[in-house]
């Protein structure tokens, strides 16, 4: 589906990712990094979301879990998904709620610390993200400055 401003996610099928994944993660379209999301907990460990670099395979996200997580293994769901939008409308349409609720959040004030340190720095880099663009630093002119 598209709108005026440009493509608009199945936000019904974003949240059964969210609801129904073990582990996800989501890229950004302007910035290279990821949000990785594992609502798997024990006693002694608890859930993750965590700011991370791309990579260029399934198997090498699995490999960084595995080393990261080894208490639990490979996720038995696991998916990815490009949010196209800006941080504000993941919140402002109900995604940040549902990726709380499904690590848990409210019941862990360590986890609910968590997701705010993880939004927190991916709102920074999309605010670079744009002061860049804005600033030209990494970006081509289509047309020479006179």
């Amino acid at each position: 589906m598209f709108t005026e401003n440009g493509l608009l996610v199945d936000l019904e099928e974003v949240g059964k990712v969210v609801d129904g994944c073990d582990v996800f993660a989501i890229g950004f379209r302007m910035f290279q990094e990821r949000v990785i999301i594992d609502t798997r907990g024990k006693e002694d460990v608890g859930p993750l979301i965590q700011v991370v670099e791309p990579v260029d395979s399934v198997e090498e996200r699995f490999h960084w879990l595995g080393r990261e997580r080894p208490q639990f293994g490979i996720p038995e769901r696991f998916s990815f998904f490009v949010w196209p939008h800006s941080l504000e409308f993941l919140e402002g349409c109900g995604l940040g709620r549902r990726i709380r609720d499904a690590l848990r959040a409210s019941e862990r004030p360590e986890v609910a610390r968590m997701v705010d340190e993880a939004l927190g720095e991916l709102r920074r880099l999309e605010q670079r993200s744009v002061q860049q663009a804005l600033s030209g630093e990494g970006y081509h002119a289509l047309w020479p400055q006179e």
